[in-house]
């Protein structure tokens, strides 16, 4: 008898102990619900500036300048990419879009009527690889039957990118030209980058398109150089060769005195240091056609 009130008194015990372990991790598991759900707002971006082996993009123009490439590079250790392109299009024969705001003449030099657009998507990144292309409309299609905004010249492209719990931002400015239009005169959309080939139209109409954006990020440096001041691509569609031209860069200070202005071959893989004229703060060289183009300097 008293055997049996043992037994009984310690499956008591062994039950109370139960209950109490399951409560205790009921409880554990219901506050980390809670901690995770208080931490699921939106996560705040950083902006990610110039990083010489960080992640960047390359814009190419499609033959018929209605949608351009993009070329991620050094993507492999991120989660999620997505992106925003963001232009301005003449106001007739504009495609229909989710986004569309009329702008009016504000003294700007912006045409009355002129419309922002925006394209959105998303990069899958399941494959993890190191690099990414996408082709982004300007406009859109349906059926097989596509209209095109008109008139794109300046736009952004913002990367949102997110590694771990961290997000990140990346904004590049690019401006899209037909040469033979701006008869050889090809500039970036701050200003500070001009690349300029011989007045010779017919062979600029050859062309078809050419795009300037700059860049976050650069291909592998030279042994002992780094990168000084404002870096950026100008890229024209696939199957077609840039003739030599004048390059000038316009830094916001002066560089040191052993800089060079670099052009990176993507078709070599390597980069060439150019025969460099410096006047303050503004470089100019000889170039032999698209590429990556920055200003290299000793690392001290």
């Amino acid at each position: 008898m008293n055997k049996l009130r043992s037994l009984l008194q310690n499956k008591r015990t062994l039950g109370l102990i139960l209950v109490v372990v399951i409560g205790l991790t009921g409880g554990f598991l219901g506050y980390n619900k809670f901690l995770t759900n208080r931490n699921s707002g939106p996560v705040e971006e950083i902006d990610l500036g110039f990083d010489a082996e960080g992640p960047y993009a390359l814009l190419v123009p499609r033959r018929d300048g209605n949608a351009l490439i993009l070329n991620l590079k050094r993507t492999s250790s991120y989660d999620a990419i997505s992106y925003e392109l963001a232009y301005v299009a003449a106001p007739d024969n504009v495609a229909p879009s989710t986004k569309t705001t009329k702008k009016s003449d504000d003294g700007d030099g912006t045409s009355v009527g002129a419309i922002d657009r925006g394209v959105v998507g998303e990069i899958d990144t399941k494959q993890k690889k190191g690099e990414y292309q996408k082709e982004i409309l300007f406009g859109t299609c349906s059926k097989n039957v596509c209209k095109y905004d008109k008139g794109v010249e300046n736009g952004t492209l913002t990367l949102h990118i997110r590694k771990g719990s961290k997000a990140y931002r990346m904004v590049t400015q690019w401006h899209i030209q037909q040469p033979d239009i701006a008869l050889g005169s090809l500039e970036s959309g701050d200003g500070h980058f001009k690349y300029q080939l011989p007045n010779n139209r017919t062979e600029l109409s050859v062309i078809g398109f050419t795009i300037i954006n700059d860049v976050t990020g650069v291909p592998k440096l030279p042994d002992g150089k780094q990168v000084f001041g404002k870096v950026y691509a100008l890229n024209i569609p696939d199957a077609k060769e840039l003739m030599v031209g004048d390059v000038i860069l316009e830094l916001a200070e002066n560089p040191p005195a052993d800089s060079k202005l670099a052009r990176f071959d993507e078709s070599k893989n390597e980069w060439e240091e150019m025969d460099t004229k410096i006047e303050g703060s503004k470089l100019s060289a000889k170039g032999n056609g698209q590429g990556i183009f920055a200003v290299l300097a000793t690392k001290k």
